[in-house]
């Protein structure tokens, strides 16, 4: 479903527009239970920038796309929506609807009746009327909330999520009892944190998705934002049952199925993270993202084989996905494949360049001993996403390895240690932060500050190969040869790749040692 456009002059009535967009979306994957009825979700619209039908087929493989746009004319709401076969551009069905402006009950209503019919649904009437629930009774604490959604999916921008809060407040203002606005302003929050580092907005999610959850009458919404709040700040077990809940009261909910495998991943539960993916692949065999969360869990764990096998498996869905493109390069690399990384790579970065890519283009021409260019696509993923310590940690590497550049590695490893500082604030059972902070102390020279954070993340994840390889990396750098060598046999026990270990430049000293020799050539 592509986000509606707004015809005329009210340009006020977009984030309406686009609140709206968002929450027939959720209602229409509500009827996802059919396997054979699949919904691309808002979230991934936006993300992807996905604004035309020949991106919709090329990113997510879809067949049908509902377009529509909506005029203001007086106290009427004119709205047009028509389905359209991506194959062949053809317009399938189409209708308009003129509703009352002031009756954004009747707006929602109407467009999901529209479109249940045009796609010949045959929804029970009890499922029926679950479409029509809008939270609240008060028209105009619904139009805010609808706004507040808006601003929302725009959150790129801090002003859209500073007026989301606005809406959402004023929604509150008019039905103080209304949990989806506490809901909704609880995401703002939340992702105000994420944007700024400002801790305080962290006890305001909270708050407000604690009040979404007491006054909510079945609504997963306000599970899974409360869920988030408990995940982000290491309260993992809360966060799993919290999601369950979610899913209980929506089996159809994605975000809520990726967050509790999250938060199982978190707690050291494999097992319960794999068979939540499992889970929503089965809901949705033909819906990619849920395969490309499983191979980024086999990923995770240094399950190449697999991870590529789920990979593979969303490029087949949707042959231009950016995502599945990188994600399939990644594994690549982990196979030592560079040269098919990088050309899965370039492709992906022609399709929409984004920093995952060029931080994986990187890595394919590290490991390939090429640290020129793969500085310069490291600085690529840097300027795309400054905020993300993993970029300059990978940037520092670049530096360190570039004939002529060690100098400037320093001032990149630093920058990746302050990033990972503040997010140890608000969670600090975070085993992956830890272990980039390590390394990068590790690298400027820190070696108590370097071993405590390492320990700190074999605590909580002692059989984590990505851990157990940074361990070895920072022993290897402070000289500690038995140390090195035994952090290197835990991480391919448990399926750290060999040719990974093979590649990597620190390892450049124990060539010659027979043990290493004896662990690179394994099987």
């Amino acid at each position: 479903m592509l986000p509606f456009s707004v015809l005329g002059e009210d340009q006020q009535a977009t984030p309406f527009s686009d609140g709206l967009t968002e929450t027939l979306t959720v209602k229409l994957t509500q009827l996802t239970i059919d396997p054979t009825f699949q919904v691309i979700s808002a979230p991934e619209i936006r993300a992807n920038r996905v604004t035309a039908l020949e991106e919709a087929r090329n990113e997510f493989g879809v067949t049908i796309v509902l377009e529509g746009n909506l005029r203001r004319s007086g106290d009427k709401l004119r709205i047009n929506i028509a389905l359209v076969d991506t194959r062949t551009r053809r317009q399938l069905r189409a209708a308009s609807l003129t509703v009352p402006a002031s009756d954004p009950f009747s707006v929602q209503d109407e467009v999901v009746k529209a479109v249940v019919g045009m796609l010949d649904l045959d929804v029970p009437s009890d499922e029926f009327q679950k479409l029509e629930t809008h939270g609240t009774q008060l028209a105009s604490a619904y139009d805010l909330y609808l706004q507040g959604r808006g601003y929302l999916q725009n959150y790129d921008k801090l002003e859209n999520i500073d007026s989301a809060i606005r809406a959402f407040s004023g929604a509150l203002e008019i039905d103080p009892k209304y949990a989806l606005a506490y809901a909704g302003r609880g995401d703002a929050y939340w992702q105000k944190y994420e944007d700024l580092h400002e801790t305080r907005w962290v006890e305001a999610s909270r708050q407000d998705c604690e009040r979404a959850v007491n006054l909510s009458n079945g609504q997963p919404a306000a599970r899974v934002c409360l869920g988030r709040v408990y995940r982000g700040t290491g309260r993992y077990q809360e966060a799993a049952e919290e999601f369950e809940r979610a899913i209980e009261l929506e089996p159809t909910n994605d975000r809520a199925y990726m967050e509790l495998a999250t938060a199982y991943s978190r707690l050291g539960n494999a097992a319960q993270a794999e068979a939540t993916y499992r889970r929503a692949i089965k809901l949705r065999p033909r819906y990619w993202a849920s395969y490309n969360w499983l191979g980024v869990f086999y990923y995770q764990r240094a399950q190449y084989r697999e991870a590529t096998e789920m990979f593979e498996q969303v490029v087949a869905l949707a042959p231009d996905n950016a995502r599945g493109l990188y994600n399939l390069a990644t594994t690549y690399v982990g196979e030592g494949r560079y040269s098919d990384a990088i050309t899965v790579l370039q492709h992906s970065i022609a399709v929409r360049p984004e920093a995952t890519a060029f931080t994986d283009l990187g890595n394919a021409y590290f490991y390939s001993r090429r640290f020129e260019e793969a500085t310069s696509a490291y600085d690529q993923a840097v300027k795309l996403d400054p905020a993300d310590m993993l970029l300059w940690w990978n940037l520092g590497d670049g530096y360190y390895w570039t004939s002529g550049k060690r100098d400037q590695a320093g001032s990149a490893y630093q920058r990746a240690v302050s990033l990972a500082e503040t997010k140890l604030k608000i969670n600090p059972k975070d085993a992956y932060v830890l272990g980039i902070l390590a390394i990068c102390h590790a690298m400027l020279g820190e070696k108590k500050a370097a071993l405590e954070a390492l320990q700190g993340a074999l605590r909580l994840t002692p059989n984590d190969p990505e851990i157990q390889f940074k361990a070895a990396l920072i022993y290897n750098h402070f000289g500690d040869l038995p140390e090195t060598l035994s952090w290197l046999e835990k991480a391919t026990s448990v399926g750290f790749s060999r040719t990974t270990i093979r590649d990597t430049p620190d390892f450049d000293d124990l060539r010659n040692n027979p043990g290493f020799k004896k662990l690179i050539a394994a099987k």
